[in-house]
């Protein structure tokens, strides 16, 4: 899978990108709920990542920080933002009351919060609407300095990531990705299945 992610100079933006899709579900039968996503590069600034889902009435009982909102109806970006020197990713996953889980390391063990880590924060925000809801992620630049050590992107630059739809203890539990997993069972912790991410 590859996606152009656009390098543009605001946000604001970020409604021409293209939109992917995450429409790869797996492990479970019955409900696969619409999901696009958007995401640009912000010379200078960061990363901005739009995802919308077409679902009514997302069960979102968590409210705190890192705590498992896989379990609710949730949306998630992992990436790894240096692949080709590093291999740990961040995993950013939100339900819709906007309670971000974000960790960084190599696998599913061994993750560390970034809230625990001396670097700048990401910033995320959910809005809920009658038919759908979604989420928008900023992962500032001095974040990913602090880090990876890179300093900025260029066009041809590459990262790592996919994107994700789940909700283990929603009515019908889901498992949706961008990049599919061809694996037996759930695990969006397997960075050797990210798609590829060219800035543009």
């Amino acid at each position: 899978m590859k996606y152009e992610m656009p390098m543009v100079k605001s946000r604001e933006e970020i409604a021409s990108a293209p939109a992917l899709s995450v429409s790869n579900y797996m492990w479970a039968e019955g409900y696969t709920p619409t999901v696009t996503a958007q995401s640009v590069y912000v010379e200078n600034e960061g990363f901005f990542i739009k995802m919308i889902c077409l679902e009514k009435n997302p069960k979102a009982v968590y409210t705190e920080k890192d705590s498992p909102v896989h379990k609710d109806s949730c949306l998630e970006f992992f990436a790894n933002f240096s692949p080709e020197t590093d291999g740990r990713y961040i995993n950013f996953e939100a339900n819709a009351n906007g309670a971000l889980h974000c960790k960084i390391g190599p696998g599913r063990g061994n993750r560390i919060p970034l809230r625990a880590l001396s670097v700048p924060q990401p910033e995320l925000q959910a809005r809920v609407e009658e038919e759908k809801w979604g989420v928008t992620l900023f992962i500032p630049l001095a974040c990913i300095t602090a880090l990876y050590g890179r300093t900025g992107y260029k066009s041809g630059d590459c990262i790592r990531a996919n994107f994700y739809k789940c909700g283990d203890e929603t009515e019908i539990p889901h498992y949706g990705a961008w990049s599919k997993i061809d694996l037996p069972k759930p695990d969006f912790h397997r960075p050797e299945f990210f798609g590829e991410i060219e800035i543009k």
